[in-house]
């Protein structure tokens, strides 16, 4: 079974949020969701952990949506993460080291006293992790993709944007 820190709900709001710095103007969470054939109701409800971090300003109307609600470049990897993914831990330590067939009923001092050595090094690891990913923003990611991604394909997303926007106000 593969199994991963963080799940589809991160990924879900990268992609939307790299979709977002990308644009102008607000996109709808129906329109994020069609776009990257996620599911509406899961990316709504990662949004509202979103709008409540901070993280994007919402528009009523047809022609609203979600924005950024800071500048990309100020919006790090790991703030989205706490905020679809909040109390995620790398390790959870199960205190199993006063276990021993060897202590009876009562485990002696020494072999429980101060932080467990194996949850130390995996509280240490956790913050190396959260500090690499407090250090890369949406901006970075988004210059990474742009150098990747053909001109051609990011102009056709913008216009498939625009155009659902103008089917939704000529709709009404």
């Amino acid at each position: 079974m593969n199994s991963s820190l963080y799940g589809a709900g991160a990924e879900y709001a990268l992609h939307a949020l790299l979709i977002l710095a990308s644009r102008p103007e607000p996109a709808s969470v129906k329109d994020l969701a069609t776009f990257q054939k996620v599911p509406e109701r899961f990316l709504a409800k990662l949004f509202t952990r979103l709008r409540k971090a901070g993280l994007v300003a919402g528009r009523e109307g047809v022609t609203g949506g979600f924005a950024l609600a800071r500048p990309a470049d100020r919006i790090t990897v790991m703030e989205v993460l706490a905020a679809v993914d909040p109390d995620r831990r790398l390790f959870a330590c199960a205190e199993i080291r006063a276990n021993c067939a060897l202590f009876g009923a009562q485990a002696p001092e020494w072999a429980t006293a101060g932080t467990c050595r194996i949850h130390a090094v995996m509280l240490e690891a956790e913050q190396v992790l959260q500090d690499f990913l407090g250090s890369r923003t949406l901006a970075d990611l988004g210059c990474e993709f742009e150098r990747k991604a053909p001109g051609a394909f990011l102009a056709d997303t913008r216009a498939w944007f625009v155009s659902r926007k103008r089917a939704r106000t000529h709709a009404t």
